[in-house]
């Protein structure tokens, strides 16, 4: 009777895996897909150079690599803290690392653009046209704005419109500074402004904003710093007395209580570093 009631548990078993999985199996596939492509579209946009599988398996192996380092560094108690949090670590990194390499490249844009409208000035009170100022822009300044505008040009050439080039290129490289180079060019065509006055204006407007961003740092550094070190600390003063009378924290870590008290400081630490470092940040403008 136990033998025939463990097989049937079995039979049925099998037949759910048999029915189910594949279906799951499937629907694991399409997300991972979209997903994949997904970062193929973003990095292509961004000239990242990498494939989407590739960046795939760097999500997928993350975890896994994390979670066995911090299984490997770390011994006793404190060891399955650190597999979650090097699994945690493994899901969260690559994005993070990826924002960082997009940030990164908008801001290279951002630094470049003054000199590339006073190269774009020079042309048009040479006589070139804006789309040969552009032109000039693409040839001579280096990446990424040099890339930019040689899409926005190779659209333009294959028909489509400026202001959908334009358009385009601020959803990629989105700011304040381009946002008015672009409303200035687009107007100009329209009621035929002078375009070197113009861009002289954006080259101050630009080069004061700067000038203020740079004082914002500045003040807020002590903050930054500030949040830095408070973040730090509880961390240093835990492993330091861990090291020092590990005895101290037997009562933290072999009660429930302790353990849920320890996991509830790990989220307020992290909470209150995201809170430092938003408060911190001042929007560009």
């Amino acid at each position: 009777m136990l033998l025939a009631i463990i097989l049937l548990i079995f039979t049925c078993a099998f037949l759910l895996a048999y029915l189910i999985l594949p279906r799951v199996f499937q629907v694991v596939k399409v997300v991972a897909n979209k997903r994949e492509k997904k970062l193929s579209d973003k990095m292509d946009a961004m000239y990242l150079q990498s494939k989407g599988k590739r960046v795939m398996l760097v999500y997928a192996l993350a975890p896994i690599i994390f979670g066995g380092l911090g299984f490997f560094l770390f011994a006793g108690q404190l060891r399955l803290f650190a597999v979650i949090g090097g699994i945690v670590l493994g899901f969260v990194g690559p994005g993070i690392y990826f924002k960082f390499l997009v940030g990164r490249r908008k801001k290279m844009f951002y630094n470049q653009l003054i000199d590339s409208l006073m190269m774009m000035n020079s042309s048009l009170k040479g006589g070139l046209s804006l789309l040969q100022a552009m032109e000039v822009v693409a040839d001579e300044m280096p990446i990424p704005i040099s890339q930019e505008f040689a899409i926005l040009i190779g659209e333009n050439k294959m028909g489509v419109s400026l202001e959908t080039s334009f358009d385009r290129l601020y959803k990629r490289m989105e700011s304040a500074a381009l946002q008015q180079f672009i409303s200035a060019v687009l107007l100009a065509r329209e009621t035929g402004g002078n375009l070197p006055i113009i861009f002289n204006r954006i080259i101050g407007t630009i080069r004061e904003n700067k000038k203020i961003q740079q004082n914002i740092e500045t003040l807020t550094l002590q903050g930054k710093l500030q949040g830095f070190v408070m973040s730090l600390l509880p961390i240093g003063f835990a492993a330091f007395i861990y090291t020092s009378t590990p005895e101290h924290f037997d009562i933290m870590l072999e009660s429930t209580l302790g353990r849920n008290l320890l996991g509830l400081a790990a989220i307020l630490e992290v909470v209150g570093a995201i809170m430092i470092i938003k408060i911190s940040q001042i929007k560009e403008f």
